[in-house]
């Protein structure tokens, strides 16, 4: 009895070598500043218009999208200590999410005292925990994010996302 051969390999090309010192300082650099302030000042923004009783359903959104990366944060343990204060930001806009839609469709409210602390507090201190992170851990953070939002059933929109229903 005679035996076949074993069957040649098939070819696989090989992976190209790439310099991975450069591509760890990159991921482990902070994002650049611009980029930094592109992402605070929307949240600014929207946190202002909601301050001033005239928000948007999209700043709302921007805001609590903001807290599910803030709490992404937290829980990758680069910036701990947070959490009760996410929790606050949090009830508080789904307090004022339930007021503006109480009528069925969106309508901007006027905020309460304890809110616009929250709030404000937030922001203070989400861009306090954007400073403090690498490039990775940030995109991890939006990525951990992202999926939970995608996980409940709702739906996440980046900020290149955002720019384009603004235009709209």
């Amino acid at each position: 009895m005679s035996r076949s051969p074993k069957p040649r390999k098939a070819y696989r090309p090989r992976l190209i070598a790439v310099n991975t010192l450069e591509i760890a300082l990159h991921r482990a650099a902070k994002p650049a500043a611009a980029d930094r302030e592109e992402v605070l000042n929307m949240l600014r923004q929207a946190a202002q218009a909601l301050r001033e009783g005239v928000a948007t359903e999209l700043q709302w959104s921007i805001i609590a999208g903001a807290v599910d990366v803030a709490k992404a944060i937290e829980h990758q343990g680069i910036v701990r200590g947070l959490a009760e204060h996410l929790a606050s930001a949090e009830a508080s806009l789904q307090t004022i999410y339930d007021r503006a839609i109480a009528t069925g469709t969106w309508k901007p409210t006027a905020l309460h005292y304890y809110e616009l602390d929250a709030v404000q507090t937030f922001v203070d201190l989400h861009t306090f925990q954007v400073n403090q992170l690498g490039r990775a851990e940030f995109l991890a953070a939006v990525d951990t994010a992202q999926a939970r939002i995608n996980a409940s059933g709702n739906k996440a929109a980046l900020v290149r996302d955002l720019q384009t229903l603004q235009a709209a």
